[in-house]
């Protein structure tokens, strides 16, 4: 990825930042271009967990996996003492508290049963997601024409609010970072931009002082 793409969405991402939070987006340096598979997740996962360690080495307060799937998170945790905070799951913990029932906008048909998953691997209420449609845009194109997928999610999202009854959506993908305030105005529901919402909490758990637990996350022993 180039870095005036990193430098694109370090500007969109201090936007929402509080005063005095420095972001740094970075890049794996192999691996997939876009992850859309477990099998994507797989190839990803040790290159990110190279940039997580070194980020910590060079002094950053935390990290944030900029993906929807969370890709290594549980393995990042065990191996590094800041905060790692995986986008996907904060959301789905979120879109819980702020609407009774919720649809996931994701990318592709062939990753809706995966954000399925993802969703049940967290052990919430399995009836408050009531669907998962698909714009059917690649990852690596979602933001090559930024009208044309907002549209797409505006359609889509009329379909999960009008037929599947949800009351507020979850962007499944953080290529979507920035679509969240405007999808919510054209559908009149809340709308869960992952990124910018990664950004906030882990501004709140820094200031509190708060980490994730050793007694889930223990650290890596060999």
């Amino acid at each position: 990825m180039p870095r005036s793409t990193l430098n694109e969405r370090e500007a969109m991402l201090s936007e929402y930042a509080a005063e005095g939070t420095l972001i740094a987006v970075d890049c794996i340096n192999e691996g997939p271009e876009s992850i859309e598979s477990s099998y994507d997740e797989i190839l990803a996962s040790v290159p990110l967990l190279k940039k997580i360690t070194q980020a910590e080495k060079d002094g950053f307060d935390g990290a944030i996996i900029y993906c929807g799937s969370d890709p290594a998170i549980d393995a990042a945790r065990e191996i590094v003492d800041i905060p790692v905070i995986g986008p996907g799951k904060i959301s789905f913990l979120i879109a819980n508290d702020i609407g009774f029932k919720f649809s996931i906008l994701t990318v592709l048909d062939e990753t809706i049963a995966k954000d399925e998953e993802h969703y049940r691997k967290m052990g919430m209420d399995v009836t408050r997601l009531v669907s998962v449609r698909s714009i059917n845009i690649p990852v690596a194109n979602v933001r090559d024409n930024m009208e044309e997928t907002l549209n797409a999610l505006e359609r889509v999202g009329k379909m999960c609010v009008e037929e599947d009854d949800a009351h507020c959506l979850v962007l499944s993908c953080l290529g979507m970072a920035g679509m969240g305030k405007p999808l919510s105005k054209r559908l009149g529901v809340p709308v869960i931009d992952p990124a910018l919402l990664a950004v906030k909490y882990m501004e709140m758990i820094i200031s509190l002082g708060l980490n994730y637990s050793r007694r889930s996350y223990v650290k890596y022993f060999k």
